[in-house]
């Protein structure tokens, strides 16, 4: 009757509460990176909050210069052992992550056809011994050479794994629109990851949308002249990539990369733009006490990209802290509900996430 009912109003143009509607939207899927350098509190995280996730990616595997793959993290040993029972008595699926950063390495194995085979045996043996629900592919820094051998490899595992049952997820780096990339438009623009392909053969597909810092050039004439603006992920950024990458990858297959960290960057205003030399990355626990050291107030403001900042000056030096806390990752979910994308992936679980983001995740 409820349903006669409703049709009924539908027709007549009567409202209707959202509510009504809530069951049939899609849900966002949660995943999220666990660093093995950061392993026991990483593991603490992930079991505190087990429930919340649907998909956990130790990371990371790596590989050797001749395609082997390396156990960097001891998977098979405690605190892992642990998490992986619980993750699997509550289904939530284990994906690994191999991270392969070494672009000659990847080019001369991915596009040696019998060394590309042997790559992806070792991974799908890999992944059936272990009884992994699937793997990550973290390839980074490649080349455009190695564009056709890694279109091959991403299809030769996804048929492989398939086979098996398994899943294929594809973690790439983002792409900025060329228009906000570059103040002179070169000619010819070449990129190695081939979006037809991937949208194709992997089951998922997750953007590192991070670590943006100057790469948008429209961003930082509209924002640094304002302020010091160095983000880890403007949320307008994040939005002008997704939107790209949507042109050609299905949107039930993406994930959005959200950043739970942030970075020290020494400030130069000499020049006749400013620069900012990256020192190295903080946390949000590790970002406070940092401010409070140098007698500033942590309050609610958050900076036009949306993330937490101050600056300071130490031996005549000027330096800015930007980071990424709850509220910044709550900008990055409604963002991805907006989109209608599959989910967001959190990098990373490491015992120093601001314990406020894990309320932003329902």
């Amino acid at each position: 009757m409820r349903y006669r009912t409703l049709i009924v109003a539908l027709l007549l143009g009567a409202s209707f509460p959202m509510s009504a509607f809530a069951a049939t939207a899609p849900k966002l899927v949660y995943a999220a990176w666990i660093p093995y350098w950061a392993k026991t509190a990483g593991v603490a995280d992930a079991t505190s909050t087990l429930g919340k996730f649907q998909t956990l990616s130790p990371f990371a595997y790596e590989v050797e210069e001749d395609g082997t793959i390396i156990d960097t993290m001891k998977l098979a040993a405690e605190p892992w052992k642990g998490l992986m029972a619980s993750a699997t008595k509550k289904k939530v699926a284990i994906v690994p992550s191999i991270l392969w950063i070494d672009a000659e390495a990847i080019h001369a194995t991915l596009s040696d056809p019998a060394r590309r085979k042997a790559h992806v045996d070792d991974i799908v043996s890999m992944v059936v011994r272990n009884n992994f629900d699937g793997i990550d592919i973290d390839y980074e820094g490649k080349k455009v050479k190695t564009k056709a051998g890694f279109s091959a490899f991403v299809k030769e595992l996804a048929l492989a794994l398939d086979a098996k049952k398994k899943t294929l997820v594809c973690t790439i780096e983002p792409r900025t629109p060329p228009s906000s990339l570059y103040r002179v438009m070169p000619q010819d623009i070449e990129y190695v990851n081939d979006y037809v392909v991937l949208n194709k053969y992997c089951d998922e597909v997750r953007i590192m949308t991070y670590d943006q810092t100057i790469a948008d050039v429209k961003l930082n004439d509209a924002k640094g002249t304002r302020e010091l603006y160095a983000p880890v992920a403007d949320t307008e950024w994040v939005k002008k990539v997704m939107d790209l990458t949507a042109k050609t990858i299905s949107k039930k297959k993406l994930m959005l990369g959200v950043a739970t960290y942030g970075y020290i960057y020494e400030v130069d205003r000499t020049t006749a733009s400013t620069t900012f030399k990256k020192i190295r990355a903080i946390s949000d626990p590790d970002a406070r006490a940092l401010a409070i050291a140098n007698g500033i107030q942590i309050g609610d403001w958050h900076n036009s990209a949306g993330e937490r900042s101050f600056n300071y000056e130490k031996n005549g030096k000027l330096y800015y802290v930007s980071w990424s806390d709850s509220f910044a990752v709550a900008q990055k979910i409604a963002l991805a509900k907006k989109l209608g994308i599959k989910g967001v992936v959190l990098f990373k679980m490491d015992g120093k996430v601001d314990p406020a983001t894990w309320s932003t995740i329902k």
